[in-house]
């Protein structure tokens, strides 16, 4: 009987190290909390400002290359994620994981007065978005409606920190669309301005 209860003893000891080691306590550490605080901090505000600047600039630069281009609205979307949950390593090797990483995106909404497939390709003939990267580190794409899909620039449900500001006022794209007819997006989104190890 004793033996018996060595070996469960033994059992559960070892499941709870295999536990500990899989789900490592740095998947709970710093908690959600702190990581809001730490996303509405001064320091990431400062880092926020410069990523916003450096989006805008590039708008700047969209909207003068593209003259006919006229946006309904520019949307920045600005998100901080807790990505714990994105990796689990049974002995903690390997590089130190992140725990949060704040990201920033503009979309320039603009619905032109022709087919959105034709705009498309005449802004891609015209003032073509970069191949990989801008300079500044922003990637670039073109989306519009179709009868499958309609563009979106939601922000995450599950953010940590989460603010979607717009130039021209609240009207949803839904709104937008309803008033205007297809909508076409030249999304702009930034690397990572911050993150938390």
């Amino acid at each position: 009987m004793r033996s018996l209860r060595r070996r469960t003893g033994d059992a559960v000891g070892l499941l709870f190290v295999f536990a500990f080691a899989v789900v490592r306590p740095s998947r709970f550490w710093p908690p959600k909390w702190m990581l809001r605080r730490i996303a509405a901090s001064t320091e990431v505000r400062t880092e926020r400002e410069a990523a916003a600047e450096g989006l805008l600039a590039r708008v700047r630069e969209i909207e003068a290359g593209v003259p006919w281009l006229r946006p309904l609205d520019v949307v920045i979307r600005d998100e901080c994620m807790d990505v714990r949950g994105h990796h689990i390593s049974l002995f903690g090797a390997g590089p130190p994981k992140k725990s949060m990483t704040c990201r920033m995106s503009a979309f320039i909404v603009f619905s032109p007065d022709r087919d959105p497939e034709d705009a498309v390709a005449e802004i891609r003939r015209t003032f073509p978005p970069p191949d990989g990267l801008s300079p500044g580190g922003i990637s670039e794409s073109l989306h519009w409606d179709t009868d499958e899909r309609k563009v979106a620039a939601e922000v995450a449900h599950d953010a940590l920190w989460a603010r979607l500001t717009r130039r021209h006022g609240e009207k949803s794209l839904g709104q937008l669309r309803q008033e205007n007819g297809a909508l076409c997006v030249w999304a702009l989104h930034g690397e990572t301005y911050f993150t938390v190890v």
